[in-house]
């Protein structure tokens, strides 16, 4: 309040003053020196590289006046900051007076239109040196005898060698005024014209022909704000008509100066006094604020002299009021918003993109995507992110070999990434999945060795124990695998694993305990419910084979009642077994039909035909018997797959494989560039070639899973086929003795109700 209440005093204090001045009417015009003070921002009339300084968009209006108002000038600047180097500036400055009010000829107009541009030098010996150069159009009515348009241009320089807290800002100029110089044409009194406005072309070194050229003037300027901020000094010196030529006449190249100083009371209101060039004295002040609604600043000048002090001038007194407004982001604002939306927000957009792609399984798409970020935001602080998903997009496209590559290229770009340990992990997990073991365990040892405690330590654990396990080294495998803990996304897998080892290891509680750890987990997606479907039925086999277990076999075989589950045929067969065990055959059947109907391809269904012999064998149908035998001997007579046929798929993919690995270095290739209109023709051209090859890698992958569960029933074909083949050759037998009399004579002909079990 006490500094609003000293702001306003002032003011009025300045206004009672201008009121109370007498009038005149002057007979000389005004000078553009009294907006155009160096160290102003929006001023290009005393040296265009002062704009550079300029730190926001910032409008200026002003005039300056006799009290009378009968010669005054207006003034309007707006100037534009572009980034950190680049300023741009408009001025506009109309002069006149009005000599006779009477007189058609008793007015004076002179307006100068000027467009400047100021360039920062950039590099760490001259940020802080500036150019500018401007150019004006000055229109010119002398009183109606002569309407004419020239031009002009100036140029200069702006120097700021302190800028600190400690010492204050310093800023030197030197320009050279009218280095183009505007020509005002010679007229004919006798002879004036009213029409228009006529060009006259400007000169330079004062070679005008038709016309009087405006003296080209180098300005030396100083301007210093410091004691924090409070004080503001200014000074200038102007060597006037510096090219002057001695056939021109008059006095020569003359030499004036101008001083001028601002204290502020307060951050926000400052007194202010100065001497102008043409020598007389003003006193003023300024007040501002800050930071209100529209306005980042808003600031008020108001002076006033006397130019009868100390020379005769016949002005009187005159005065000056001009307003600036600053608006909007200042440089480093701009520029630290552009940083931050071209350094974090357009590549975490981007990368979002990317990992939307990757989510909705669109891996090629997303391939590229992480590329760009990879490519584009190489200081990004996810770029090491996108390097390992591009790199599992591939991987999940089974293109392991351009997979591989980005890994290894992220491993040596970015080797102090938290994401090192999974790229290795990575590469290692390919080598498992291209059955190179040996190449596995090798980077194993180096995960173990070099990151024992980072998160991917676990999921080694778990590939380890998978390839010992593959190795039949069941031991081997149940000790990495039991590191794994709840929690870990393959727990679920790590426990079942251990399970079928410690069952193949014949410790029957371990396995069950593996088994009955899955059971007790909550499942979080549809493959740990299917795993846990598997391991009720691998428990339920174990309690198959106890003595007493039977019942709790069928209640475990009998929960996984889904049958879109992938191990309900599993189940069913189970429960088919279980209810032949105690000679239920009744409800037997149904599972196994339901087998026969409905999986006709699963590798269980010579199994069902089996079991439902069984049925029909104890029921005494010894036709029916006979025919689903036979059924099950057919089905399990050859491999599902046989050796020749794995031979032949594995020779087409290989005589494919060179054009499939040409295939994933384009596709990376392309990953690396930027997606310009000649990239995404070749990504589109690439794209058939991409898709075909992508499908055979994937029909291969699917025939591969097909031949390990062939491998893996095998043992369970051999059996089928023997206790089929048997139990055929006993009721053919028994067929025979009956004399080939369809039906059967029930179970009463048996010599023994345990011969089945005894088959």
């Amino acid at each position: 309040m006490k500094h609003i209440l000293l702001s306003t005093a002032l003011v009025l204090c300045l206004a009672g003053s201008v009121i109370a001045s007498p009038s005149y009417s002057p007979n000389k015009y005004q000078q553009n020196d009294w907006f155009g003070e160096f160290g102003g921002t929006t001023s290009m009339y005393v040296n265009p590289a002062g704009i550079s300084e300029n730190d926001q968009l910032e409008i200026t209006g002003g005039f300056f006046s006799t009290i009378s108002g009968a010669a005054m000038q207006e003034y309007g600047s707006i100037v534009f900051p572009l980034g950190y180097n680049h300023t741009f500036g408009f001025t506009f400055f109309e002069n006149g007076a009005t000599v006779d009010p009477n007189d058609p000829h008793g007015d004076y107009t002179e307006n100068a239109y000027m467009l400047g541009y100021a360039y920062r030098l950039p590099g760490p010996w001259f940020h802080s040196l500036a150019v500018g150069i401007d150019l004006s159009v000055l229109q010119v009515n002398q009183f109606g005898y002569n309407k004419q348009l020239t031009m002009g241009s100036d140029i200069g320089l702006s120097w700021n060698p302190i800028s600190s807290s400690k010492f204050g800002h310093v800023q030197l100029g030197v320009a050279f005024q009218n280095i183009l110089q505007p020509v005002i044409a010679n007229v004919d009194a006798d002879n004036p014209s009213d029409e228009g406005y006529g060009f006259v072309a400007p000169a330079f070194m004062g070679d005008a022909t038709d016309g009087y050229a405006i003296p080209t003037n180098l300005n030396l300027s100083l301007f210093y704000r410091g004691f924090n901020r409070s004080l503001e000094v200014k000074g200038e010196v102007s060597f006037i008509d510096f090219f002057h030529k001695e056939e021109e006449g008059g006095e020569g190249m003359l030499m004036e100066f101008g001083v001028s100083a601002t204290y502020f009371i307060t951050s926000h209101l400052g007194v202010k006094g100065r001497l102008t060039k043409e020598g007389y004295p003003v006193v003023g002040a300024t007040i501002n604020v800050k930071d209100v609604n529209l306005f980042r600043y808003l600031g008020l000048d108001l002076e006033m002299s006397h130019d009868d002090l100390i020379e005769k001038k016949n002005r009187g007194f005159l005065w000056n009021v001009r307003a600036t407004a600053r608006f909007g982001d200042t440089r480093e604002e701009s520029i630290g918003e552009d940083r931050y939306r071209r350094l974090k927000i357009e590549p975490e957009n981007d990368y979002r993109a990317a990992m939307r792609l990757y989510l909705n399984r669109d891996f090629i798409a997303a391939s590229y995507a992480f590329g760009k970020v990879q490519t584009k935001y190489p200081t990004f602080h996810l770029v090491d992110q996108a390097a390992f998903y591009k790199g599992k997009s591939f991987e999940n496209m089974r293109m392991h070999l351009a997979a591989q590559k980005v890994y290894q290229e992220a491993i040596k770009k970015y080797p102090h990434s938290d994401q090192i340990p999974k790229y290795h992990f990575q590469l290692m997990n390919i080598d498992y999945k291209e059955g190179r073991y040996g190449e596995a365990m090798v980077k194993y040892q180096f995960i173990i060795q070099n990151f024992p405690k980072s998160d991917v330590k676990p999921d080694a654990d778990y590939i380890a124990g998978q390839i010992k396990f593959e190795q039949g080294q069941n031991k081997d495998a149940i000790e990495l695998l039991a590191s794994i803990l709840p929690g870990n996304a393959n727990y679920f897998y790590a426990r079942y694993t251990m399970g079928i080892a410690y069952s193949r290891l014949e410790q029957w509680e371990e396995a069950k305990g593996a088994f009955s750890d899955i059971l007790s987990q909550q499942p979080s997606n549809q493959s740990e419910k299917d795993l846990q479907d598997a391991a009720k039925i691998k428990l339920g086999h174990i309690h198959f084979a106890q003595p007493d277990g039977l019942a709790e076999a069928a209640q475990l075989y009998g929960q996984v009642n889904n049958i879109n589950s992938p191990f309900y045929e599993e189940a069913a067969l189970a429960l088919a077994w279980s209810f032949l065990k105690v000679r239920d055959t009744k409800n037997a059947k149904p599972f196994t039909t339901w087998i026969i109907r409905n999986r006709p391809d699963s590798y269980l269904v010579s199994e069902a035909y089996l079991v439902e012999g069984y049925c029909y064998y104890l029921e005494g149908d010894l036709r029916r018997a006979e025919a689903n035998l036979n059924k099950a001997i057919q089905l399990s007579e050859s491999p599902t797959i046989s050796k020749a046929k794995k031979d032949s798929v594995k020779m087409a993919y290989d005589g494919m494989k060179e054009n499939f690995d040409s295939v994933q270095v384009r596709a990376l290739d392309l990953a690396r560039q930027l997606p310009t209109p000649r990239v995404e023709q070749k990504r589109a051209a690439l794209r058939p070639d991409f898709e075909r090859a992508n499908r055979e890698i994937e029909n291969f992958a699917d025939f591969q899973q097909r031949v390990i569960q062939s491998d893996r029933f095998e043992a369970s074909r051999q059996r089928v086929l023997g206790d089929a083949k048997l139990t055929s050759a006993v009721v053919g037998s028994k067929i025979a003795q009956q004399g080939g009399t369809p039906g059967g004579t029930g179970l009463g002909d048996l010599d023994d109700l345990d011969e089945l079990e005894d088959l």
